[in-house]
């Protein structure tokens, strides 16, 4: 079947190319002669000038020869914007007014018949070295890491420390401490610079990555009169590039000549010819063989242009870990402030002759030696010692880099990764590990029409070639597409009413899909005779006349026309022995489809010649395609939908086909309910909405028709804008740009192009999709419930030990709790918290209970219920560890090490009895469900805990550096714990004692006001 297709890809003649390689060999050495001749004349030239001043002439003709060459590549330069301004605007009275389609090849230098010269000049700006981009990449995020709160606050603390050592103990032995904070300075800026360094570039490799990716295609173009075929990447500006039926736009460009083309892509059924010239970048070529000239390629394109727009967004993506960055910052800056106030405060002391017991009451003698010993000694007391005026800033600066800020967020990234794997589990794919978590705050889905929105009982699933799956990014050969459409044509010369209604979905893709006509089916087929018309129960086979020949199609379950077929057609319409390999990996291609859509159908043809026409027999085939067909499960579809809008997660339709479809298929489907007051309307009525408008109506669309991948991005803009965080469900490369524009970016099915799924955060696999997307939200939301929970706990901790350390330490002089200490105790705290609270599984009514934040601009992390138990916790632990240590030896009758390691070990025992707390922010019973299988990792995070605990007792006991506490001791850090369940009962009561007192006053205005900005 078209035979002459294999000549043009080869490199065959095909309009404007002579084909004769010898010929053009020829012609290249007389131009190299002629070249050589006119060198050498030059030469001649210039080597002796006849008169002293022909040299300035010859120079002076030189710069003006360079200057009106400078000129003229600005003025092309000019011309190709303008050129691209009126493609980009559909200009078609701009493109009159250059003369046309050729007054446009004339400003870019090419010939409409022979193209561009592979000689010609490419204008592009010229781009720095490797080396100098990386260097103003290092400087830029150097600059990024020192504009920090964090570094500014720990530099201004290494100078006071320098300063105020140098006051009370000299020069000589006073710089350790500032020297190790200055070092502190210098780690955390450049570990900052390197990291964002390497974001940057990562980030300009996926920028370029998209630029390739799917750009590996290649392109038949017509360059000196020659026709050759070039990757897409490899494209000029000027390039006359071939289109044909099945392939994908390359570039932007203009129609040149040859048949209509319809694309598909972008609107349904656009028509391009002279009238309607402008092709875009990613639409798909379904009927028609024509010329284009291409005007702008890559990044240049519209879509080029909206992926960078789309690209200023990717910083904004995901709203729940900016809230937890300001959290850690938080953090992070009040610990600072604390160190230095602390300092500022001992020093005070100083001045005022309130020395601590270690120094005896007596400053160090000024300028003693620094040997190796001295320096050791300052590393000893910073890791063991909690006494002192620098010392104790120092630890409590090391504890908050290392012990709290990169701590939480390890902890919270780790638990994402094994949370999005156990809730993804081979459903689907996520290229950022905080696509589940994102999910959880999505409060509108935009979707095209696919995954079970659609108006027919059956859908088309996968569609297979030669050796691959065929997905947007595909381009079959327009011979192996002309054959399927033959194929499945042939049921339009049959009678109608003998055919399955289930047939009618592949009619209609088939239409959509690979350009089938079915009044060209008619006019141009001839039924001679057939058997069969339902390939989905038995072998169909149909004999046709087509442009005088005879055609054998044959179609039906692919395991009884496999043992018929002899060849089977590649992806680049060659034809292929079906060998011993072959048929055992289409064997396995069928398996699998069938597994996932259960109806399989097979394509195959063969030409029948002269001699057999007698008796046509279907043997010796050649295989087209297989495709299966699997049901649209319309009412799961239907169930999840409205799941997702009890939740509070809206669905809005969002496509290039007819407004009246989708209206039927929003109604069947859940999307638009009877009683709603959802708007239906065309993307061309959205967008001569008033800025007023939108922002008042946005909210109600529902359906909206005919889009753009340009409208989708302008109703995702909007919808952000009044505060929805929003998930666009897309396959198309054109719909790349509107992904990454989108809060999440969701993919479906091997259809996906394979930029679309580059710039996606979830590819779903799963045949129910959007019941998968229910799943996915509420695991997201326990998820995000958990992380809440986790942050009450660490947020205890961090508080009560820096208010321990600050109070006893302006008080007394003494810090009770060394820097080891604390950082164990985080360290503990972390893991095993984060093991028993993030580890929490979902719980029933989890879509209805948990409501989505309506405005990311208003949005919560912490409630109040959760600030009352930090309150009640921290405040507690606060003032019984600060009373012993003040009035411990009168209430307890012990002193020194021993009431210290009480402190420590009772502060330590603290925290495992609010992880209890921690699972129930808000209800009295902390127990429910505690013994319950599913919370079996929380009583392995309690062991994990107490085992570290006793470990690192014995260590301290062993070291000498904490002594034993004996049964009295241990049974007090015990009491001390348990009185924490005790006061979080009691302020629970309190709390739902004075709601109730409240709830004549306003019960809504209380349940609207649930949490607390952070």
């Amino acid at each position: 079947m078209r035979g002459e297709e294999k000549g043009a890809r080869d490199g065959g003649k095909w309009e404007g190319g002579d084909g004769m390689g010898e010929g053009r060999r020829h012609e290249e050495r007389e131009m190299g002669a002629a070249g050589g001749e006119d060198s050498g004349t030059v030469s001649a030239t210039l080597d002796i000038p006849a008169d002293p001043t022909d040299g300035d002439i010859l120079l002076s003709a030189h710069d003006s020869a360079s200057d009106e060459h400078q000129n003229n590549v600005e003025l092309q330069q000019i011309q190709r914007n303008n050129i691209t301004e009126i493609v980009k605007n559909k200009d078609l009275q701009g493109l009159h007014n250059i003369g046309g389609v050729r007054g446009a090849a004339e400003a870019l230098n090419t010939d409409l018949q022979n193209g561009i010269s592979s000689r010609q000049d490419i204008i592009s700006p010229r781009k720095p070295s490797q080396l100098c981009q990386v260097l103003v990449t290092f400087f830029h995020s150097f600059l990024g890491a020192c504009n920090n709160y964090t570094v500014f606050l720990l530099s201004s603390a290494a100078f006071l420390s320098l300063g105020f050592g140098i006051k009370e103990e000299g020069f000589n032995t006073s710089w350790y401490n500032g020297a190790i904070l200055m070092f502190y300075v210098f780690v955390l800026v450049v570990l900052t610079t390197i990291h964002k360094c390497l974001e940057s570039i990562s980030q300009k490799k996926l920028e370029n990555s998209w630029q390739s990716k799917g750009r590996k295609t290649q392109v038949l173009v017509v360059r000196e009169g020659r026709n050759q075929f070039v990757h897409e990447i490899d494209l000029q500006v000027g390039d006359v590039a071939f289109m044909r039926r099945g392939d994908r736009v390359p570039a932007d460009g203009l129609y040149i000549t040859g048949q209509a083309l319809e694309l598909e892509g972008s609107i349904k059924s656009t028509t391009i010819d002279e009238h309607n010239p402008f092709l875009f970048y990613g639409c798909r070529v379904v009927n028609g063989d024509a010329r284009m000239l291409i005007t702008s390629t890559g990044m240049d394109t519209v879509w080029g242009e909206m992926m960078s727009q789309a690209m200023q967004y990717a910083d904004n993506k995901c709203k729940f870990e900016t809230y937890l960055h300001k959290l850690n910052n938080c953090i992070h800056i009040s610990g600072l402030l604390i160190s230095i106030l602390i300092i500022i405060v001992l020093f005070l002391r100083y001045t005022a002759g309130k020395l601590d017991d270690e120094r005896r009451f007596r400053p160090d003698t000024k300028g003693e030696p620094t040997p190796l010993r001295t320096i050791m000694d300052v590393f000893r007391g910073i890791v063991t010692g909690s006494r002192g005026t620098v010392r104790v800033l120092t630890t409590l600066l090391s504890l908050s880099l290392l012990g709290v800020m990169e701590g939480m967020a390890f902890i919270i990234a780790v638990a994402a990764i094994i949370s999005s794997r156990r809730i993804l589990a081979h459903r689907a794919t996520e290229r950022d590990y905080q696509a589940c978590l994102k999910m959880a705050r999505v409060t509108t889905i935009c979707t095209d029409k696919f995954g079970g929105l659609t108006e027919h009982e059956q859908e088309i699933d996968k569609f297979y070639v030669g050796e691959e799956f065929i997905s947007e990014s595909s381009v079959v050969a327009s011979n192996v597409l002309e054959g399927l459409s033959d194929g499945i044509g042939t049921l339009f010369l049959i009678n109608p009413s003998a055919c399955e209604s289930e047939l009618l979905p592949l009619m209609l893709w088939a239409e959509a899909k690979l350009g089938m006509k079915a009044e060209s089916v008619i006019q141009q087929c001839q039924m001679i005779e057939h058997s069969g018309c339902n390939p989905l129960q038995e072998c169909c086979r149909v004999l046709i006349v087509k442009n005088g020949n005879q055609y054998l199609h044959c179609k039906g379950p692919p395991q009884d026309l496999l043992s018929s077929c002899s060849h089977h057609y590649d992806i680049d319409g060659q034809i292929r022995v079906l060998d011993e390999i072959k048929r055992t990996l289409l064997a396995q291609a069928i398996g699998y489809m069938e597994a996932e859509a259960g109806k399989v159908i097979a394509y195959a043809c063969r030409c029948v010649t002269e001699s057999d026409q007698a008796s046509v027999e279907p043997n010796n085939l050649i295989l087209i395609a297989l495709i299966s067909l699997k049901g649209t499960r319309t009412e799961d579809t239907r169930r999840a939908v409205l799941t997702l809008m009890e939740g509070g997660i809206r669905t809005i339709l969002a496509s290039g086909d007819d407004i009246a479809v989708l209206r039927t298929i929003g109604e069947d489907c859940g999307v638009l309910a009877p009683d709603s007051e959802g708007v239906v309307l065309t993307a061309e009525e959205f967008r001569v909405w008033t800025e007023e408008e939108k922002m008042d109506k946005v909210e109600k669309i529902r359906v909206m028709g005919n889009c753009l991948p340009s409208d989708k991005i302008l109703l995702i803009k909007c919808l952000q804008e009044k505060g929805q965080v929003v998930a666009l469900l897309a396959q198309q490369t054109v719909d790349a740009p509107a992904l990454k524009q989108a809060n999440i970016g969701l993919t479906y099915g091997t259809w996906s192009s394979e930029i679309a799924r580059e710039c996606c955060d979830i590819s779903i696999w799963d045949s129910n999709c959007f019941g998968f997307l229910v799943n996915v939200v509420e695991n997201g939301r326990c998820f995000q419930e958990n992380i809440r929970k986790f942050i009450q706990l660490e947020l205890i901790i961090t508080i009560s030990s820096s208010l321990i350390n600050f109070t006893a330490t302006v008080i007394l002089g003494d810090a009770p709790i060394t820097a080891v200490q604390l950082f164990w105790l985080n360290l503990v705290v972390a893991f095993a918290g984060g093991l028993a609270v993030l580890t929490g599984p979902p719980r029933r009514m989890q879509m209805t209970r948990l409501q989505p934040v309506k405005s990311s601009a208003t949005a919560r992390l912490i409630s109040k219920a959760m600030w009352r138990n930090i309150a009640v916790q921290a405040s507690y632990q606060t003032t019984i560890f600060v009373t012993l240590q003040h009035k411990g030896h009168i209430i307890l009758g012990t002193s020194g090490g021993h009431l210290k390691s009480l402190i420590y070990n009772g502060l330590f025992l603290c925290q495992m009895f609010n992880k209890f707390i921690a699972r129930e922010p808000e209800k009295k019973n902390i127990f429910s469900g505690l013994f319950q299988y599913y919370n079996r990792w929380f009583w392995v995070a309690v062991v994990v805990f107490l085992v570290c605990q006793a470990v690192y007792a014995m260590a301290e006991t062993v070291l000498g550096s904490s002594p034993r506490l004996n049964m009295k001791l241990w049974g007090v850090c015990v009491l001390v714990g348990l009185v924490s369940w005790v006061l979080d009962w009691a302020g629970k009561s309190l709390s739902n004692f004075a709601a109730k007192g409240g709830a004549g006053a306003g019960a809504g205005a209380g349940a609207a006001n649930d949490s607390t900005d952070l």
